[in-house]
């Protein structure tokens, strides 16, 4: 049967699904319907389809029923459940198709009997044949019809069942265990904290406005004085799109003052007039 809630996580989404952005934290929310998973698989995939290369943030919806865990992420501009993309055989990941599998409804069991259909062409053992043994004239052996097929189907259907059961079993088993207990990833080296004085310092020196360049698809860079980071890139004749905002704050990496931000990730400052954010370089900008 369906499952009539659901527990969901989003990661760097708003808890709408329609944001992206590395601002936003882990959302844990609590019984959530059918129809609002609904509501939020389409907000991502609206979203989805606005990404562009310049996006840092990964977005994830993660789904815990009763008996499975799932996880929904982007690629290439569509929605992709994680662990399905072999059985799909390339086709696009919809929001109807998460939703009948997330729910158990028919489309993961028909997925499930195409598996167990793709396997050894041949029912009989290697080493054995279709026909029966070769038999003397005068052995007095008798031709028994369909004799020569009693070797065949040596593997029960229920043994066939019964290890595709335990294969689907843990296949949720680790996909719970890398969603609800594996610890992220952080993409940043080890930081020490600062006094507050010093980070107020800090920003001061720092704040200003940086950019990659002007032109269409260059990246923006502002640090306010207060501990607030914004992001944005730029369109056409510098149009500010797709802003985030981040808060900042002093720490030390290797015997080095740097901005630790809430990604978490490291603002390393140059010198007065470049700064380096994800790998990338950002220069002051001067009106």
């Amino acid at each position: 049967m369906a499952a009539s809630s659901f527990n969901v996580m989003l990661h760097h989404l708003s808890p709408d699904a329609k944001s992206v952005g590395m601002n936003y934290a882990h959302e844990q929310l609590q019984g959530v319907t059918t129809a609002q998973l609904r509501a939020l698989l389409n907000g991502l995939s609206d979203a989805a389809a606005r990404f562009t290369i310049y996006e840092p943030a990964a977005p994830e919806i993660r789904i815990k029923t009763e008996r499975s865990a799932f996880v929904v992420r982007t690629r290439h501009r569509r929605l992709c459940l994680v662990g399905w993309e072999g059985k799909l055989r390339g086709e696009e990941h919809d929001v109807g198709f998460i939703l009948s599998t997330v729910t158990g409804t028919a489309e993961p069991a028909k997925l499930e009997v195409d598996a167990a259909g793709r396997g050894s062409t041949s029912p009989i053992p290697a080493g054995t044949t279709d026909s029966t043994p070769p038999f003397s004239t005068d052995s007095g052996a008798p031709f028994v019809p369909g004799k020569a097929r009693a070797n065949e189907g040596l593997i029960p259907k229920w043994a066939k069942i019964a290890g595709l059961a335990v294969l689907i079993v843990g296949f949720n088993v680790v996909t719970v265990w890398q969603v609800f207990f594996q610890e992220p990833r952080i993409p940043m080296p080890k930081t020490a904290t600062i006094p507050d004085f010093e980070t107020g310092a800090l920003l001061a020196k720092a704040a200003g406005e940086y950019e990659t360049g002007g032109a269409e698809g260059d990246r923006r860079l502002i640090i306010e004085p207060g501990g607030n980071l914004r992001l944005a890139k730029y369109g056409p004749e510098r149009a500010v799109l797709q802003e985030t905002t981040r808060t900042a704050k002093g720490g030390m990496v290797n015997n080095r003052q740097v901005l630790v931000t809430s990604d978490p990730a490291v603002v390393d400052i140059k010198d007065a007039n470049t700064v380096i954010y994800f790998g990338t370089t950002y220069k002051r900008r001067v009106r």
